[in-house]
């Protein structure tokens, strides 16, 4: 129980300060611990930042393959659709995460850039079999034109990413009339006609 609580008060100073403006210090003090106790479950503060990184990309990978159940019967662009608004409503209900996400991609330590990548690596390497597939029987229903899988791959990253940082920018609403005609011309430009 209480390496899971130092996890979570970690994930809301990482957020929050990032790596280098949160301490072990803080940390104990938060869950009410002597900052020595830490270390019974993280040797160092880089053992309990890459730690919280792991748990937030596992979650992140089984949110994505809900998302691949939950799709799986519906027409490609319903698909595409659903993938793009559930991805933002997990950004919406995680916001800790969320911007444990952006802070660590944005502003990684330089000791642990290379193992932040290889993570982000890892949630790459599941999303993207899933919108491959979908993007193949997209192409193979001739309801996506025919294109490199690569190519609609990074647009469609891009998309997401474009999204992301949107929807800390606009409020709700604004947001959603922006993200409806996003995917409307998103759609329209891989559609076959």
């Amino acid at each position: 129980m209480t390496e899971d609580r130092i996890k979570q008060v970690a994930l809301n100073h990482f957020a929050i300060n990032g790596y280098d403006g949160t301490s072990l210090a803080q940390i104990a003090e938060t869950v009410g611990i002597k900052k020595q106790s830490i270390a019974t479950y993280f040797r160092k503060k880089e053992d309990l930042f890459l730690a919280v990184f792991e748990e937030m990309v596992q979650d992140y990978i089984g949110f994505i393959k809900q998302v691949h159940h939950e799709i799986h019967l519906e027409p490609v662009e319903h698909k595409l659709q659903h993938i793009l608004y559930q991805t933002y409503l997990y950004k919406i209900k995680n916001p800790e995460r969320a911007a444990f996400y952006k802070r660590a991609i944005h502003f990684p330590s330089p000791s642990l850039e290379e193992r932040i990548r290889n993570e982000i690596n890892k949630m790459e390497q599941q999303s993207s079999e899933l919108y491959r597939a979908v993007f193949v029987e997209g192409i193979q229903k001739n309801v996506i034109k025919k294109q490199e899988l690569e190519n609609l791959l990074a647009a469609f990253y891009c998309l997401i990413d474009g999204i992301s940082m949107q929807m800390f920018i606009y409020g709700t609403e604004e947001f959603n009339k922006r993200l409806s005609s996003i995917w409307k011309i998103f759609w329209d430009g891989i559609k076959q006609r």
